[in-house]
C-alpha cells in the first residue's frame, strides 16, 4: 500500500531534484535617460512566456515589474539564447503614467553584467537565433599555423599557478623562484625588496568583508584597516557607493547608513590600500569635482591634476563612465559631452593617481 510517508520521501526527491538544476541568472544593469537627456524614473515591465532553460528548468511564464530611480536600471533574467527552444522577452518602459516605449531583448549566458544595448534585439531581427554552429578545423587545414604554433614558448619545470612568469635559460615560460614576498629582478631572480619603489604600499582588491547579509545588520568588518581611509572602494552589486553618503569607515569596520543597508541578496566587494609609502605616486580617491550639478553646466574642476590623465576614473551614481566618449579631461578640468551632463540628484566621484 502506498503510504503517506513515502509520498512525502518522492515529493522531497523531486524537490531536491529541482533545486539542483536552478538555471543561472544574467544580469542587465545600465543607466537610462529619456529622450530630453534626463534620468529616466519610472518601471520597466518584463513580460515572457515559458520556456526551457538550459539546465532543462521549467520556466512558467510571468510578468515582472523593475522599478528605475535616477536611471538606475538592475535585473537578473534567465539566459533566452540557450533555451529549449529560444525565447525572448517583452519589454515596456512605462514613465509618466503611460508606456513610453516597447522592445524586445534576447539574453545570452554571461557572467559579467550587461548593458540594454547588449540584449535589445534590433529591428527587422528574429527571436530564434540560438547558438551558433560549431565548425572543426584541423590545424593542418590552415596554411602556417603549425609552423606559428611551434614558435611559441612551452612552459619550464616551476611553471606554476599564482606564480609571477618569467623566461628561463632555455627560452621557455617558467614560474618565479623565491618566497612569496620576494621581489622579482628584469632578470628573472628574485631576493628580498629594498626601501625603495613600492616598499610599504599594499592592495586589497575585491575583499568580500565579513557580515551578516539579513537587511537589519549595518555593520560589516573588513580584514585590515584601510591605509588611508579613504582609499576604500565600496561596491554594491558592481554598483560604487558613496563614503560618508551610504557608508563610514572606522579602523576595519564599515557602517552602512540607514537608507543602504545590504539586503539578502546583495553582492558586496571592498578593494581598499593599506600604508601610503610608494615613490613618486599619490592617490586621490572619491573626490567630488567642484562644479553645479544642475542638467545644465558641463564643467568641472578637481583639486589636482591627473597624472596620467589614463589615471583618471569618474563615477556618476556609482557607475563608471568612459573617457573620450561621457568627458574629456585638460589639466584640471573635466568637460561632460552634451548627452552626458550631469543632472540635478546626481552623485559625483572621481579618483586618480598624481605625481608626487
Amino acid at each position: 500500500m502506498f503510504s503517506f510517508t513515502r509520498w512525502l520521501l518522492l515529493a522531497a526527491l523531486a524537490l531536491s531534484s529541482q533545486l539542483a538544476a536552478q538555471p543561472p541568472l544574467t544580469v542587465v544593469q545600465d543607466i537610462l535617460y529619456t529622450a530630453n537627456g534626463s534620468l529616466f524614473n519610472g518601471a520597466v515591465t518584463i513580460t515572457w512566456t515559458t520556456f526551457e532553460a538550459s539546465t532543462t528548468t521549467y520556466i512558467s511564464g510571468a510578468v515582472t515589474n523593475v522599478q528605475v530611480s535616477n536611471g538606475n536600471l538592475y535585473v537578473q533574467l534567465v539566459p533566452t539564447t540557450s533555451a529549449n527552444p529560444s525565447a525572448s522577452y517583452a519589454v515596456e518602459y512605462n514613465g509618466e503614467h503611460r508606456t513610453q516605449y516597447s522592445e524586445t531583448w534576447i539574453v545570452p549566458p554571461s557572467t559579467t553584467s550587461l548593458r540594454v544595448r547588449d540584449v535589445r534585439l534590433p529591428p527587422g531581427a528574429v527571436t530564434t537565433q540560438g547558438p551558433p554552429a560549431i565548425t572543426l578545423i584541423p590545424i593542418a587545414d590552415v596554411v602556417g599555423l603549425q609552423s606559428a604554433l611551434n614558435l611559441l614558448l612551452s612552459m619550464g619545470p616551476n611553471f606554476g599557478v599564482a606564480r609571477t612568469a618569467v623566461i628561463n635559460a632555455s627560452g621557455s615560460i617558467d614560474g618565479a623562484i623565491g618566497n612569496l614576498t620576494d621581489c622579482i629582478h628584469v632578470d628573472g631572480t628574485s631576493g628580498a625588496c629594498g626601501t625603495g619603489g613600492s616598499s610599504g604600499t599594499g592592495f586589497v582588491d575585491a575583499e568580500i568583508p565579513s557580515g551578516t547579509l539579513d537587511g537589519a545588520n549595518a555593520t560589516f568588518t573588513l580584514a585590515n584597516t584601510p591605509s588611508p581611509s579613504n582609499s576604500t572602494a565600496v561596491y554594491r552589486n558592481g554598483l560604487l557607493l558613496k563614503q560618508t553618503g551610504d557608508y563610514n569607515i572606522t579602523t576595519n569596520t564599515v557602517l552602512f547608513v540607514a537608507g543602504a543597508i545590504p539586503q539578502p541578496a546583495d553582492s558586496l566587494l571592498v578593494s581598499y590600500r593599506i600604508g601610503v609609502a610608494i615613490s613618486g605616486v599619490g592617490f586621490v580617491d572619491g573626490e567630488t569635482p567642484g562644479g553645479t550639478i544642475d542638467g545644465v553646466n558641463t564643467s568641472f574642476i578637481l583639486a589636482q591634476t591627473p597624472a596620467p590623465a589614463g589615471s583618471l576614473a569618474i563615477y556618476r551614481n556609482g557607475m563608471r563612465i568612459r573617457s573620450g566618449l561621457d568627458y574629456t579631461v585638460t589639466g584640471t578640468s573635466i568637460t561632460f559631452a552634451s548627452n552626458y551632463i550631469p543632472q540635478t540628484g546626481d552623485v559625483l566621484q572621481c579618483s586618480y593617481r598624481i605625481a608626487q
